[in-house]
């Protein structure tokens, strides 16, 4: 069946495969912990009451306190924020080294070992989660550094494999794995948790495990790190690939620190990846606790609607990547244009729905749909930002892609500290209400800072030295001959 399948689509299906399986095994613990510990999860809930709690209706809120596993450990809340935080700063550690290592040695063997490696420890969690909590913080460090160079390698070899004309439908096809990801990891590791297969809350680690396994075996068969590499690849779609990208054989041996680092745009380029990320973490480490501890909601509607707006979010990037594809084939459009155009549609639609929630109050319906409008565009991201370092640096895609996850992995960690020290003493809307007006404050100066200094242009730093190693498509030289002004670079200078 795969024979018959274009290669380049063949490495988007095992691309989004990836980056779904990247998040479900960063995220299954945050469902299966509820399982694991002993007590009811929604204590704090018990606890503590706010402006929401006396809307609902007093027999609800006793059955809801009463619901919830009772698991086997002794963890407090602390140890276990502790266990949930690990991962992060695992991806931290890895984003940089993952990036550089695709460049070195390339993404397929990059993502396989690294995904491997989170797949055993994901496998063996359940086997040394009665030894010691450190043991599991260690295991769950170690997960997040293998997952952490999927993206990088992914947007390094998105560069190599896919043409132009569709390269936006392409990128967030197969970057929504970050999206669905969430909502898969939650509703099969929800199923598994309530069930009595292998032991219940054991099952999610090992059968995320052997769903690793069994991806590294798939991307070892069929997934290649270049076209011309693929051995069975045809003479007309190799020829298409490589007429619209432009594939870069020689790698940079030394990495331009200096020359980096004092770069304005790219910068610009990585304050504005900070606040499309700052957006990003919210509905991955917040929007659930606010339904729970703001709003009261049910575990299953906490995570029904909590995964919701991440879903849309995915689809709707899709839908709007072939539109872009469309119209950059009908009308040359320059890249830039899509890059800071999209940043500044899901800017918008942030502070919209980040507002909105200001004004929503108790109104469980309301916050749903400004959290939707908050996060629809948020995908966006990935044509955004996530790329432009192939616009400016191709040959260093990688690395580039690596420091700016680095950076963009600050969020999660400032964004709950913020939220833990505003609501420490009480739950409250107003409490919460600084955290929007933050979120709205530091997506509005990023995104104004990226339109203004940000650009596409391909960086002198970027590229080899030899100048051969530039390779220019025959259109795009007739296109410089033509006009060549700093705009029309833009267009062709994208290797994509």
């Amino acid at each position: 069946m795969l024979g018959l399948i274009p290669k380049r689509y063949v490495f988007s299906l095992v691309g989004l495969a990836a980056t779904t399986l990247s998040v479900a095994l960063q995220t299954n613990l945050s469902i299966a912990i509820v399982y694991m510990v002993r007590g009811s999860s929604n204590d704090i809930n018990s606890e503590q009451t706010n402006e929401c709690s006396s809307l609902r209706k007093t027999s609800f809120n006793e059955t809801y306190i009463s619901q919830g596993p009772k698991g086997e450990l002794d963890w407090t809340p602390d140890t276990q924020g502790i266990a949930l935080g690990a991962q992060y700063v695992g991806l931290a550690v890895g984003y940089i080294p993952g990036g550089r290592f695709t460049e070195v040695y390339g993404g397929k063997i990059t993502m396989i070992s690294t995904l491997l490696l989170a797949s055993i420890f994901t496998g063996i969690l359940p086997l040394i989660v009665h030894l010691s909590i450190h043991f599991v913080i260690v295991c769950r460090f170690l997960i997040g550094v293998g997952s952490s160079p999927v993206f990088p390698a992914l947007v390094f070899m998105i560069s190599r494999w896919i043409p132009e004309s569709e390269q936006i439908f392409i990128s967030s096809f197969v970057l929504a794995g970050y999206g669905t990801g969430t909502f898969v990891s939650y509703i099969t590791a929800g199923a598994l948790c309530a069930s009595d297969f292998l032991g219940g809350w054991p099952s999610v680690f090992y059968m995320g495990a052997l769903s690793g396994f069994a991806w590294c075996a798939l991307c070892y068969l069929v997934v290649y790190d270049t076209p011309d590499k693929h051995p069975s690849i045809s003479l007309k779609e190799l020829d298409f690939i490589t007429k619209n990208t432009s594939q870069q054989t020689k790698q940079i041996k030394s990495i331009p620190w200096r020359a980096i680092a004092t770069s304005i745009p790219f910068w610009a380029l990585a304050i504005g990846t900070f606040g499309q990320c700052w957006i990003l973490s919210f509905f991955v480490t917040s929007i659930a606790l606010y339904m729970g501890t703001i709003l009261n909601l049910t575990s299953v509607q906490n995570g029904l609607l909590s995964c919701l707006p991440n879903l849309l979010r995915a689809l709707f990037a899709c839908i709007v990547g072939i539109a872009i594809d469309f119209a950059r084939r009908r009308r040359k459009i320059p890249i830039v244009y899509i890059r800071k155009g999209t940043t500044l549609a899901n800017s918008i639609a942030a502070c919209i729905g980040f507002g909105g929630v200001l004004f929503a109050g108790c109104d469980i319906t309301m916050n749903v749909i400004f959290f939707i409008i908050a996060g629809v565009l948020s995908d966006f991201y990935i044509f955004g930002v996530s790329l432009v370092p192939i616009d400016m640096a191709p040959n260093l895609a990688g690395t580039l892609s690596g420091i700016l996850c680095f950076l963009s992995s600050v969020p999660y960690f400032l964004l709950p500290a913020m939220i833990g020290e505003f609501t420490k003493h009480e739950r409250t809307i107003e409490q919460w209400s600084y955290i929007y007006y933050i979120t709205i404050g530091v997506t509005v100066l990023t995104t104004v800072i990226y339109l203004l200094f940000g650009t596409s242009e391909l960086q002198p730093w970027g590229i080899d030295s030899d100048n051969s190693t530039h390779i220019i498509t025959k259109e795009t030289e007739e296109k410089n001959k033509e006009n060549n002004t700093k705009e029309d670079v833009l267009i062709y200078s994208c290797h994509l």
